[in-house]
């Protein structure tokens, strides 16, 4: 059995403080040395790691975060602990996201039920000094009870379902149970809007045309959103 003389534990400890401080992630950071300690962590860190490491050291220093007396390791720890909550927090919003997402595609579908709104007509009227924009809509009320108003949004898009232009649209003239009924209206035309004279250059049949209901009203008081 080896035997272990005082002068044998002594040299072993120095060669464990020597290797245990030769760890760079072990040095307390200072901003002062900062490139220098950059260049010895490149040894030890993946470049995500490093790359993560001094992200989180500037943005600590943009807050003013107090940073003395922290090691490299801990700031790294820190930096992995703020990637993962902000990635947690990112699924949190992208579900939200898709949630609210769902329910409103569901609740167009349940108020487009009750009523379909649709372009059959688009014309041009030149003006001395204003030019408009004519549409020719019907609506019809698939409900079992009369409309007496509602309001929702148009969207005119190409046939690639690229967005020209939109129109907010309320109606308050009524709509009778199981009915149709026509409309016409009309937007100004600007010579120098660029989604104006794309629209007003396009028949009906090159349009895609999306109504998004917002609010029915109907006459006996009740109401659809």
């Amino acid at each position: 059995m080896k035997k272990i003389t005082p002068l044998t534990f002594v040299i072993s400890i120095v060669t464990l403080l020597i290797f245990s401080c030769s760890n760079p992630l072990d040095k307390p950071y200072k901003s002062g040395s900062i490139e220098e300690d950059i260049i010895k962590l490149k040894e030890s860190l993946t470049e995500e790691e490093l790359e993560m490491l001094g992200g989180y050291i500037a943005l600590s220093t943009m807050r003013d975060d107090k940073m003395f007396g922290k090691t490299y390791g801990d700031l790294l720890k820190e930096a992995k602990k703020l990637k993962e909550e902000l990635r947690l927090q990112e699924e949190e919003e992208k579900k939200l996201a898709e949630k609210a997402k769902i329910e409103e595609a569901e609740r167009i579908k349940r108020l487009g039920k009750a009523l379909t709104v649709s372009l059959f007509d688009k014309g041009f009227k030149k003006g001395d000094f204003q030019s408009y924009i004519n549409y020719k809509f019907v609506f019809e009320n698939k409900a079992k009870k009369d409309i007496k108003a509602f309001t929702g949004l148009i969207t005119f898009n190409d046939l690639f379902d690229k967005e020209i232009s939109s129109l907010n649209l309320t109606y308050d003239d009524g709509v009778k149970a199981n009915s149709t009924k026509n409309w016409n209206a009309q937007t100004d035309f600007n010579q120098f809007k660029d989604k104006d004279i794309l629209l007003r250059s396009k028949d009906v049949e090159d349009l895609k045309v999306k109504w998004i209901p917002k609010k029915i009203i109907y006459k006996d008081g009740s109401t659809l959103e």
